[in-house]
């Protein structure tokens, strides 16, 4: 495919190194430096020019079939959205929103845009679901099922037959790095990092015995960072009836903070490094901390220092995806930032077909393909290294263990699971 990305930042670059692997990549930018970087890692093609400038456009090519706005401007994607189709013809429109107000309007229908992904509302409804499952490290929903993937640190040695069942399946484990896909027994052992899939109440019972250290309830929440991803984070929490404190380190965004937050948060300016706020201010008895600056590194010493202090659960708020084996290695549970999660959505909702569903599992290391059968039929075990399981009538059936074929039904959801992201097996089915 021809894919114009606008933007030559973070997430503009991570877009196009993944999908410069199958597809022809244009992007735009006025920022020279970032351009040269890009052509000079990438075999793509870059274009030098001001967005909001319509000569910009005029030597672009007739027709793309996705133009994917991901500069840090709102105003920039939106304006460049409209001006695109003077100059060429769009397929697809996908542009990246940080303000949730534009939500309330009608612009994806004036403006022929497909998707607008706001990058803050998906780190923070991930956010919400770890309220609500807090023993997890991470949960992801699934196309066609009610059942989600959790991943989990155990802190017990335990056989998998033991956790097995029709409503939950051990997927896989990590053990330093190495992935393995749990298609016979295994044995999990402390520090692994197990990724299994299940009903929400199900697997709260399995998360008791997996990780009983972890908080069953949350009630007080302490966040790093009066970023505006911080303050939405606040907000959302503030709705769910928990006791909120803020750390911002800059007295202007603090003062921001407090005036929109009002009395709902504690809002304290301080410095992030200083420990003895911890006491000071009472934070280790926070059930859970989010470290929400801007700074990926910051996010990972403040949710290491919460840990030293006894917050049972540290999530920290990652937006590089080169640093998410290491934050699995110190036991951190990771959220996507907002730029991590844009990255993710669009490639997700490229490769996605209508007849195909995919999800990123394990940072970029697995792929998830998820399929709907509409006929009969029997289907032969893939070839390569993977984990195959159908949900039939809202119970799990784990495929391939003893047998080389399979009946499927009419009705039935394939879930495939793999870490060389191939999907031709089961597009084939």
């Amino acid at each position: 495919m021809e894919i114009l990305i606008a933007g030559a930042g973070r997430v503009g670059y991570n877009i196009a190194k993944i999908l410069s692997k199958k597809h022809n990549i244009t992007v735009i930018d006025k920022n020279e430096e970032n351009l040269n970087y890009i052509s000079e890692s990438l075999d793509i093609l870059t274009v030098q020019g001001d967005l909001k400038d319509t000569l910009t456009y005029q030597n672009l090519d007739e027709k793309y079939d996705y133009y994917i706005a991901v500069t840090n401007s709102d105003e920039t994607n939106i304006l460049s959205a409209l001006i695109i189709d003077d100059f060429s013809k769009i397929e697809n429109k996908i542009i990246r929103i940080h303000n949730t107000s534009y939500s309330l309007t009608s612009l994806p229908e004036k403006l022929k845009i497909n998707h607008m992904i706001y990058s803050n509302t998906i780190t923070v409804l991930n956010i919400e679901k770890l309220i609500h499952l807090p023993q997890a490290n991470n949960i992801k929903d699934l196309s066609f099922t009610n059942m989600v993937l959790i991943s989990v640190n155990s802190e017990i040695s335990i056989n998998t037959e033991e956790i097995n069942s029709d409503k939950i399946s051990v997927i896989s484990i990590v053990k330093e790095d190495n992935i393995f896909f749990c298609n016979k027994a295994c044995t999990i052992e402390p520090n692994d990092l197990i990724y299994i899939l299940g009903e929400k109440e199900k697997l709260k019972k399995i998360l008791k015995i997996l990780a009983p250290s972890q908080p069953e309830l949350i009630k007080n929440v302490l966040i790093f960072g009066a970023t505006s991803l911080g303050i939405e984070i606040a907000r959302v929490l503030v709705g769910l009836d928990l006791n909120i404190k803020l750390i911002e380190r800059d007295i202007n965004l603090a003062h921001q903070a407090a005036h929109l937050l009002q009395e709902d948060v504690m809002v304290i300016n301080a410095s992030y490094d200083d420990e003895s706020l911890f006491k000071s201010e009472n934070l280790n008895a926070s059930d859970l901390s989010i470290a929400a600056t801007k700074n990926d590194e910051t996010n990972i010493m403040k949710s290491l220092i919460a840990k030293k202090y006894g917050i049972k659960k540290p999530i920290c708020v990652n937006n590089n995806p080169y640093y998410h084996s290491i934050m699995n290695s110190l036991h951190l549970p990771v959220i996507r930032g907002p730029k991590m999660n844009t990255v993710y959505k669009i490639l997700e909702e490229i490769d996605s077909e209508n007849i195909v569903f995919e999800r990123f599992f394990m940072g970029f290391e697995g792929k998830i393909f998820i399929k709907k059968i509409f006929i009969n039929k029997t289907i032969n075990k893939p070839k390569e290294n993977s984990k195959v399981i159908i949900i039939r009538d809202n119970k799990i059936i784990n495929l391939f263990i003893n047998e080389e074929t399979f009946e499927v039904l009419e009705g039935d959801v394939i879930i495939y699971f793999n870490t060389s992201g191939n999907k031709s097996w089961i597009t084939n089915l």
